[in-house]
Protein backbone atom coordinates (compact mmCIF):
# COMPACT_ATOMS: atom_id res chain seq x y z
CA UNK A 1 0.00 0.00 0.00
CA UNK A 2 1.31 3.13 -0.92
CA UNK A 3 2.48 5.89 2.09
CA UNK A 4 0.72 8.91 1.76
CA UNK A 5 -2.58 8.44 -0.07
CA UNK A 6 -5.12 6.47 1.87
CA UNK A 7 -6.60 4.77 -1.29
CA UNK A 8 -6.02 4.34 -5.23
CA UNK A 9 -8.18 2.83 -7.09
CA UNK A 10 -6.30 1.91 -10.59
CA UNK A 11 -9.21 0.98 -13.51
CA UNK A 12 -7.46 -0.84 -16.45
CA UNK A 13 -9.40 -0.69 -19.40
CA UNK A 14 -7.52 -1.00 -22.27
CA UNK A 15 -6.09 -4.57 -22.93
CA UNK A 16 -2.99 -4.11 -24.70
CA UNK A 17 -1.63 -2.26 -21.83
CA UNK A 18 0.37 -3.95 -19.05
CA UNK A 19 1.22 -2.41 -15.71
CA UNK A 20 2.44 -3.08 -12.28
CA UNK A 21 0.22 -1.40 -9.57
CA UNK A 22 2.66 -0.59 -7.12
CA UNK A 23 4.59 0.97 -9.28
CA UNK A 24 1.48 3.51 -9.91
CA UNK A 25 1.36 4.42 -6.17
CA UNK A 26 4.80 4.94 -6.09
CA UNK A 27 4.74 7.63 -8.53
CA UNK A 28 1.17 9.39 -6.65
CA UNK A 29 3.63 9.10 -3.78
CA UNK A 30 6.14 11.29 -4.76
CA UNK A 31 3.84 13.79 -6.02
CA UNK A 32 1.85 13.56 -2.70
CA UNK A 33 5.08 15.01 -1.35
CA UNK A 34 5.35 17.74 -3.90
CA UNK A 35 4.43 20.95 -3.47
CA UNK A 36 1.82 20.33 -5.42
CA UNK A 37 0.44 18.13 -3.30
CA UNK A 38 -3.38 17.48 -3.57
CA UNK A 39 -6.31 17.02 -0.80
CA UNK A 40 -6.40 13.10 0.92
CA UNK A 41 -8.68 11.16 -0.19
CA UNK A 42 -9.40 8.48 -2.17
CA UNK A 43 -7.91 8.65 -5.66
CA UNK A 44 -9.35 7.48 -8.88
CA UNK A 45 -7.18 6.49 -11.68
CA UNK A 46 -8.56 5.08 -15.16
CA UNK A 47 -6.41 3.87 -18.38
CA UNK A 48 -9.38 4.15 -21.13
CA UNK A 49 -9.09 3.05 -24.38
CA UNK A 50 -9.67 5.64 -27.67
CA UNK A 51 -13.85 5.12 -27.59
CA UNK A 52 -14.18 5.52 -23.70
CA UNK A 53 -12.08 8.67 -23.83
CA UNK A 54 -13.68 10.31 -26.99
CA UNK A 55 -17.27 9.64 -25.50
CA UNK A 56 -15.57 11.32 -22.46
CA UNK A 57 -14.62 13.99 -24.16
CA UNK A 58 -17.93 14.94 -26.19
CA UNK A 59 -20.03 14.45 -22.73
CA UNK A 60 -18.25 16.36 -20.77
CA UNK A 61 -16.71 19.11 -23.01
CA UNK A 62 -18.99 19.08 -26.29
CA UNK A 63 -15.85 17.72 -28.02
CA UNK A 64 -15.96 14.46 -30.20
CA UNK A 65 -11.33 14.54 -30.34
CA UNK A 66 -9.19 12.01 -28.49
CA UNK A 67 -7.78 13.66 -25.81
CA UNK A 68 -4.88 12.60 -23.56
CA UNK A 69 -5.96 13.63 -20.31
CA UNK A 70 -9.88 14.29 -18.38
CA UNK A 71 -9.92 15.28 -15.08
CA UNK A 72 -12.71 15.47 -12.39
CA UNK A 73 -12.62 17.19 -9.23
CA UNK A 74 -13.16 15.19 -6.08
CA UNK A 75 -15.07 16.02 -3.10
CA UNK A 76 -13.49 16.47 -0.03
CA UNK A 77 -16.48 15.94 1.96
CA UNK A 78 -17.05 12.41 0.28
CA UNK A 79 -12.98 11.79 0.91
CA UNK A 80 -12.56 11.82 -2.61
CA UNK A 81 -9.56 13.91 -3.98
CA UNK A 82 -10.85 13.53 -7.83
CA UNK A 83 -10.15 11.14 -10.82
CA UNK A 84 -7.95 10.92 -13.72
CA UNK A 85 -8.66 9.44 -16.74
CA UNK A 86 -5.73 8.79 -19.23
CA UNK A 87 -5.39 7.34 -22.56
CA UNK A 88 -2.63 4.80 -23.46
CA UNK A 89 -3.99 5.29 -27.34
CA UNK A 90 -3.11 8.75 -27.42
CA UNK A 91 0.26 8.17 -25.19
CA UNK A 92 0.94 5.93 -27.42
CA UNK A 93 0.44 7.37 -30.65
CA UNK A 94 3.06 10.37 -29.90
CA UNK A 95 5.59 9.63 -27.50
CA UNK A 96 7.80 8.65 -30.56
CA UNK A 97 6.55 12.71 -31.95
CA UNK A 98 8.21 14.03 -28.52
CA UNK A 99 11.09 12.55 -27.58
CA UNK A 100 9.97 10.39 -24.95
CA UNK A 101 9.48 6.33 -24.16
CA UNK A 102 5.99 4.94 -23.92
CA UNK A 103 6.17 4.90 -20.20
CA UNK A 104 7.38 8.76 -20.08
CA UNK A 105 4.91 10.07 -22.06
CA UNK A 106 1.81 8.10 -20.03
CA UNK A 107 3.44 8.91 -16.73
CA UNK A 108 3.34 12.23 -17.91
CA UNK A 109 -0.50 12.34 -18.59
CA UNK A 110 -0.83 10.86 -14.59
CA UNK A 111 1.15 14.23 -13.58
CA UNK A 112 -0.69 16.04 -15.80
CA UNK A 113 -4.02 15.01 -14.80
CA UNK A 114 -2.71 15.03 -10.78
CA UNK A 115 -1.92 19.43 -11.54
CA UNK A 116 -5.18 19.90 -12.80
CA UNK A 117 -6.56 18.27 -9.69
CA UNK A 118 -4.09 20.06 -7.78
CA UNK A 119 -5.72 23.24 -9.59
CA UNK A 120 -3.63 24.03 -12.51
CA UNK A 121 -5.36 24.58 -15.77
CA UNK A 122 -3.95 25.01 -19.23
CA UNK A 123 -6.13 27.41 -21.22
CA UNK A 124 -4.75 30.61 -21.38
CA UNK A 125 -1.00 31.15 -22.51
CA UNK A 126 0.06 31.60 -18.21
CA UNK A 127 -1.65 28.90 -17.02
CA UNK A 128 0.05 27.03 -19.87
CA UNK A 129 2.99 27.91 -19.11
CA UNK A 130 2.50 27.34 -15.16
CA UNK A 131 1.15 24.06 -16.11
CA UNK A 132 4.63 23.05 -18.22
CA UNK A 133 6.89 23.96 -15.27
CA UNK A 134 4.48 22.25 -12.56
CA UNK A 135 5.43 19.31 -15.46
CA UNK A 136 8.90 19.55 -15.63
CA UNK A 137 9.26 19.36 -11.16
CA UNK A 138 7.27 16.42 -10.96
CA UNK A 139 8.71 14.31 -13.86
CA UNK A 140 11.79 14.97 -12.43
CA UNK A 141 11.33 13.97 -8.57
CA UNK A 142 9.50 11.21 -10.30
CA UNK A 143 12.67 10.12 -12.47
CA UNK A 144 15.13 11.14 -9.42
CA UNK A 145 12.83 8.86 -7.02
CA UNK A 146 13.18 6.41 -9.88
CA UNK A 147 9.60 5.82 -9.64
CA UNK A 148 8.65 6.45 -13.25
CA UNK A 149 6.30 3.07 -13.85
CA UNK A 150 7.11 0.85 -16.46
CA UNK A 151 3.62 0.23 -18.59
CA UNK A 152 4.45 -2.34 -21.25
CA UNK A 153 2.26 -3.46 -25.00
CA UNK A 154 0.90 -6.52 -25.00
Amino acid sequence: MNKFRKKIQIFNGVRWLNFNDDEIFALFDVLDSSPFKISEGELSVAFLDEKTMQNLHLKFSNDDTLTDVITFEGDRGMNFAGEICVSPDYAYGNYKTYGTTFSEELSLYLIHGYLHIYGLNDISPDEVKKMREGERICMARVKNAKSLPTFLVH
